[in-house]
């Protein structure tokens, strides 16, 4: 056998498919961790008189594990057997639920070796236990629970390294009785294989025998085992193929000894039949029944007032739930989760367990051959609510939108943790959630049952950032002179990034600096102070040889002298008058050598008078593309 395996506690809110209209409608839910690939998921396998399901979950690489939802929340909590297997075809496999909430199942432990548990409902604690004698270590044989009752008792079978089945009872005390159903085979792959136990501790199963054919059994609760043939049963022994067999299997047992079962007829076309209490036996097949994987009609299960569910595969391959009903025998077909694929080899809707009120659950494959569970409620009950988004993780506010498909229901709801009522608060609109919060809420329509409560829980986890804030925001300095302003760097959502500061849009001589340069909020504000620093305007001077002044005081007087000689003095001639320009060009020409030496001051403007809008950017240094920033307005006078 390959069966999977389950992990610690953990819920969310199943996903609900209301049908429009007050009456029959599918709600489908999936495990938080169940995988997405192809044979992976979730599936419901049996579902108690309170509503509550017990079922499985696959993630790769083919592990299962298992879950239980509750009916009055909607909520699905996963969990693993103590010692299973985390391995390929290794894991938890619940297989029955009682009405007290206690689950029955399989576990493969590291050496798929199979091993038998059962989950306490009152505490969440899981038992395992083996048949005494059954192997414990041996590759895909041991202990293999199938159902259990509301008195906790559990029937199964065992296998033994010889391949060989035996049947078993384990007590409520944990007491184990054995047994083996006459005319059961003894070679490889025959014996014995009880499949449910009622709340009277009656037994019913199948047996092989040692041609291979199957024959039905029920075990009373004094031991006495009768056989069970269907009427139309094949004899002819070995299966053809696949998933074929042959013969009579008796599938389950209700309160009052009413069995459901399958038999495979001589082409190996399956079909139903009902056995009443007193052994009579009713043969049916669900309209429509055709060829497929599972050809033909298959019962899976019976209620406490008799009324079956199963599946059929129709003349295309494609499969279906089907409701009978044991008052008329009338047959309601068919039953199809919405999103189930009608094509391939993995398609259609295969219900497991059906319950007193006729709630049914099972499984369905999707368009990519992935598993979902469902629930069925087919009495006049409101469809469950829906919400949008999907309940998960957010890094920002939602707003949350409720609907359900039942024309004119209404819908209350609550986010406080308390389940719903009509004294709820009703919802008119949408619901902006800005925290992590559960929203459960109900649908109320007149003349139709209130469906169960649906929660959805939001986990809002935003973006890491922080805010800044400048103060003073203006500040009037005197050219030359500084000015301070504090930047707080606020973090939110749990910042503790180093922040590094810059500023833009000062005015011409003017500049900033931070103190500190970068700051880190872990928790709490941090501040930098920033310096704005402005420089005063310099006197403009023209351009002046001071170190020179002697020089003229002396070459200008001399100049003069010469010039004069050259007008009056009638001795002398041209001669002196040339001697006198030639002196003047000589001193002309020193002087002009000479005055690099000096130096022309053309002043500084300074910073201008007027206001400027200063931009102060705070950004973040490995914390991601995260940058505010602040305005500051400086205004400078003279």
């Amino acid at each position: 056998m390959c069966l999977t395996v389950v992990r610690s506690a953990q819920a969310t809110p199943g996903r609900p498919q209301g049908s429009s209209g007050c009456g029959p409608g599918f709600t489908s839910f999936d495990a938080p961790d169940a995988g997405k690939s192809v044979l992976q998921g979730t599936g419901g396998v049996s579902i108690n008189d309170t509503g509550d399901i017990a079922g499985f979950y696959v993630t790769a690489p083919n592990v299962s594990h298992g879950y239980v939802r509750l009916a009055a929340t909607g909520i699905v909590t996963e969990f693993d057997a103590p010692n299973a297997g985390t391995g390929l075809n290794q894991g938890t496999f619940p297989v029955s639920i009682n009405a007290g909430g206690d689950i029955a199942g399989i576990y493969i432990d590291t050496n798929v070796a199979l091993h038998g548990f059962v989950r306490h409902a009152a505490t969440g604690t899981i038992t395992e236990f083996d048949v005494p004698g059954a192997p414990t270590n041996t590759k895909h044989r041991g202990t293999a629970p199938l159902g259990i009752n509301t008195a906790g008792e559990i029937t199964g079978m065992y296998e033994g390294g010889d391949t060989v089945r035996h049947g078993f009872l384990r007590a409520a005390d944990g007491s184990f009785t054995t047994f083996d159903a006459p005319g059961a085979g003894s070679g490889a792959i025959q014996g014995t294989i009880p499949l449910s136990v009622n709340t009277g501790g009656s037994v019913a199963g199948f047996y092989l025998d040692a041609n291979q054919l199957s024959h039905g059994f029920v075990r009373a609760a004094n031991g006495t085992i009768t056989a069970i043939d269907a009427p139309n049963a094949s004899t002819a022994g070995k299966s053809k193929k696949g998933f074929n067999f042959s013969g009579t299997i008796a599938e389950a047992i209700d309160t009052a000894g009413d069995i459901v079962g399958i038999y495979a007829d001589a082409n190996f076309v399956y079909h139903g039949f009902v056995r009443a209490a007193g052994g009579t036996i009713t043969e049916f097949d669900a309209p429509g029944a055709g060829a497929g994987l599972f050809p033909g009609t298959v019962p899976t299960s019976i209620n406490s007032t008799g009324d079956v569910a199963g599946f059929y595969s129709d003349a295309g391959g494609a499969n279906h739930g089907f409701l009978r009903a044991a008052a008329s025998g009338a047959i309601t077909a068919p039953l199809d989760a919405p999103g189930a694929a009608t094509t391939g080899m993995l398609n259609g809707t295969v219900p497991f367990s059906i319950n007193t009120a006729d709630d049914l659950t099972g499984l369905y494959f999707d368009t990519s051959g992935v598993v979902h569970a469902f629930l069925l409620t087919t009495s006049a009950q409101t469809s469950s609510p829906t919400f949008s988004p999907a309940a998960g993780t957010y890094t920002s506010p939602q707003k949350v939108t409720i609907s359900d498909a039942t024309a004119g229901a209404a819908i209350f709801y609550t986010m406080d943790g308390t389940p719903p009522t009509t004294s709820s608060t009703q919802y008119t609109g949408p619901i902006t959630i800005s925290s992590t919060v559960t929203i459960k809420a109900i649908a109320v329509a007149s003349g139709c049952s209130s469906s169960a409560i649906t929660s959805a829980k939001y986990v809002i986890n935003p973006t890491p950032d922080f805010q800044v804030t400048v103060s003073p925001t203006t500040l009037t300095i005197v050219a030359g002179n500084s000015g301070t302003a504090t930047f707080t760097v606020t973090p939110q959502n749990g910042f503790n990034s180093p922040v590094n500061f810059s500023c833009s849009g000062l005015p011409s001589e003017a500049a900033c600096s931070f103190s500190p340069t970068s700051v880190t909020p872990n928790g709490t504000a941090v501040t930098s102070t920033l310096t704005v620093t402005t420089t005063k305007s310099t006197a403009r001077t023209g351009p002046l040889l001071p170190s020179h002044l002697p020089i003229y005081a002396v070459l200008f007087p001399a100049l003069a002298m010469l010039l004069g000689i050259s007008r009056n003095g009638k001795r002398r001639g041209r001669e002196l008058r040339v001697l006198s320009w030639l002196g003047l060009l000589l001193m002309v020409s020193a002087l002009t050598s000479c005055s690099g030496g000096g130096s022309s001051k053309t002043g500084n403007p300074g910073t201008p008078a007027g206001t400027s809008s200063v931009s102060v950017s705070a950004s973040a240094a490995g914390g991601g593309a995260v940058s505010h920033s602040a305005t500051l307005t400086i205004t400078v006078t003279q």
